[in-house]
């Protein structure tokens, strides 16, 4: 169920960005407010520049988030959100201790 919600609010994602500096944060702050706005955090949404990354809290299992993972990596691919090379979506649950339990590359 989570990964549809956040399947159809990617749908909404349409954005220009460029794959530099500023692109990315951009892209990666876009990406932070649709997950924000499916309800399904345990967290905010948090963008790190310095380690290129997006991070998610969702109270899921560790498969689960690496389905969403790959889905939610691509469909930013398909909205034209773009990235650098190394920026990554890292996933967590209010479970893990601060340990992902998914990453894949944006």
């Amino acid at each position: 169920m989570g990964r549809t919600l956040i399947a159809a609010a990617l749908t909404a994602l349409s954005t220009a960005a460029t794959a530099d500096p500023e692109g990315s944060v951009r892209s990666a702050y876009l990406a932070c407010a649709v997950f924000d706005s499916t309800g399904l955090l345990s967290a905010p949404c948090e963008v790190s520049g310095w380690h290129s990354a997006v991070d998610v809290s969702i109270d899921t299992s560790a498969r689960e988030a690496q389905e969403i993972c790959r889905g939610v990596a691509a469909m930013l691919r398909d909205r034209a959100a773009l990235f650098d090379p190394g920026w990554s979506l890292r996933i967590y649950s209010p479970f893990s201790s601060g340990n992902t339990i998914a990453t894949c590359g944006l």
